[in-house]
């Protein structure tokens, strides 16, 4: 029988990251040198926030992200425009086919879709320790190599499967309210 799951996505700042500005017309932002697009990707640094499994651990995560609006030269510093700031008690369904789209993802695919009909997830991000950066358009993208083990407790927590928790309605997921932050330029070599 499956069980009740809790998971915070707290306004707990746990430090920073960096993301690249993305939209799903255009895809991540790089800089442009004389009318050519480069491979140099636009790069902010954003704050991280705690995403606690109640009864269980604690993750890093990006919460907030930009959207790619093609600006160059790009500001020194942008409000987040992407992303959940109020609060919301949510029960997410299991999204099995779902894989990153701004980086190599890990062994294991899959999502949690927040809001019904909206395209916030909760999902693998980017492995920093490993200079990996991913656009972000607003998903929880729980970082570091993390996501094997926040997927494995939740399973560990509700006696079931991430589709057969899904499907039962049992994980639920609070969003607290949190201000959309400043992220800042981070400049190019």
């Amino acid at each position: 029988m499956n069980t009740e799951v809790k998971v915070v996505i707290t306004s707990k700042i746990l430090g920073m990251t960096y993301v690249v500005p993305y939209s799903h017309g255009v895809g991540l932002q790089f800089y442009i040198e004389r009318g050519v697009r480069t491979q140099k990707p636009v790069v902010y640094q954003v704050p991280c926030y705690e995403v606690r499994i109640e009864g269980a651990g604690r993750y890093r995560a990006v919460r907030f992200g930009l959207q790619n609006n093609g600006q160059m030269p790009p500001a020194r510093s942008r409000l987040c425009d992407a992303g959940l700031s109020a609060a919301h008690d949510c029960i997410p369904s299991w999204v099995p086919t779902y894989s990153p789209h701004s980086f190599a993802g890990g062994s294991r695919r899959g999502a949690w879709c927040l809001l019904p009909g909206r395209s916030f997830l909760i999902h693998e991000g980017a492995d920093t320790r490993a200079s990996q950066v991913g656009g972000s358009l607003g998903c929880v993208e729980i970082l570091d190599g993390g996501w094997n083990s926040f997927l494995a407790e939740i399973e560990r927590l509700g006696c079931a499967s991430c589709s057969g928790i899904g499907a039962s309605g049992k994980l639920k997921v609070r969003v607290e309210a949190a201000t959309f932050p400043l992220a800042t330029l981070v400049p190019t070599p």
